[in-house]
């Protein structure tokens, strides 16, 4: 009997590295903040090597080293705002590709944003004559604060200026170093400003009404030769942000390890706003009506097909 069990011992010692040498690598690029956390919790809890995946996680600086590593074939999934893929789909981003054909192939969540501004702005009315802080000026959360700010009566170039910094680090560090006075930012860095003085004058999401805002993505062309990758990972990914909106104990460890500096008051908050209205999709689904608002800002038409494939998702 002992020289059965230690026979098998080994035989499950070698399997275990057989097993990871089987696993598909797999490069993934994102921006940074808590609508990460299905994506954090699959790593954390092996999801994606379930699935026969091997996923490494980079964060990007910006909309346009996030297209440019994309399209280089750096990395084969992202996630990223849907208005990004439409802006250049349409050769209207920060680069224009010959060959681009990123697609969104599920949803992240519906806009999870705040309007920020320094502790000086405390209204509307005193952006007037500011600086904003945006990513690429033509593509991203750009034209939902520039639909947002008009709303208000507040045009571009006339009332306030922009800069193009990047992704939300970026934007951060410009509302705290004065280089801009208001900006769009995500969550837990909005709520951490919001701390230190900064004013949150509007929910994104509620400004503007539905809104497809973060996507999963990759290259149309790509998961065509890899189609049984693209589904395994949409897979993991699915499982993932089930597990967020009906295991909360089992998140908010992973929630408290990557957005350090919170309180635990702050982590029941975020994980409420991540979970409610205009936070995580339920079954990282694409929202139709987000879809459709985010190309009405965009000007075009279409029911969004152009820029989206779903169907990897729908697969079990």
């Amino acid at each position: 009997m002992r020289a059965l069990l230690a026979a098998a011992a080994f035989a499950a010692a070698l399997a275990a590295p057989a097993q990871a040498q089987n696993l598909t690598e797999v490069n993934m690029i994102s921006f940074g903040g808590a609508t990460n956390l299905p994506v954090w919790y699959a790593l954390d809890n092996g999801l994606f090597e379930k699935e026969g995946l091997r996923v490494k996680l980079d964060i990007t600086p910006g909309s346009a080293e996030q297209m440019r590593d994309l399209m280089a074939g750096k990395y084969q999934f992202a996630t990223t705002a849907f208005d990004n893929i439409v802006a250049h789909t349409e050769g209207q981003g920060s680069a224009r590709y010959e060959n681009y054909d990123l697609i969104a192939i599920g949803g992240v969540h519906s806009g999870l944003n705040s309007v920020v501004t320094r502790p000086e702005v405390k209204t509307w009315n005193d952006v007037r004559g500011k600086v904003a802080a945006v990513d690429s000026p033509k593509s991203g959360y750009a034209t939902v604060l520039y639909e947002i700010l008009a709303a208000k009566g507040i045009v571009r170039d006339k009332d306030y200026t922009i800069n193009s910094v990047g992704g939300t680090g970026a934007r951060v560090n410009a509302l705290t170093s004065g280089i801009a006075a208001i900006a769009i930012v995500s969550s837990p860095q909005d709520m951490q400003l919001q701390k230190q003085g900064f004013n949150i004058l509007a929910d994104a999401a509620a400004e503007i009404g539905d809104y497809q805002g973060s996507v999963y993505a990759t290259r149309r062309s790509w998961a065509k030769e890899n189609e049984k990758t693209v589904v395994a990972f949409m897979r993991a990914v699915r499982n993932a942000h089930n597990v967020v909106f009906t295991d909360k104990a089992a998140v908010l460890p992973v929630l408290r390890k990557m957005s350090k500096g919170l309180s635990e008051a702050d982590l029941e908050l975020m994980y409420t706003r991540l979970t409610g209205p205009g936070g995580l999709s339920r079954t990282a689904e694409v929202n139709a009506k987000g879809v459709a608002n985010v190309l009405r800002l965009r000007g075009t038409s279409g029911d969004g097909a152009r820029y989206m494939d779903v169907t990897y998702a729908q697969q079990r």
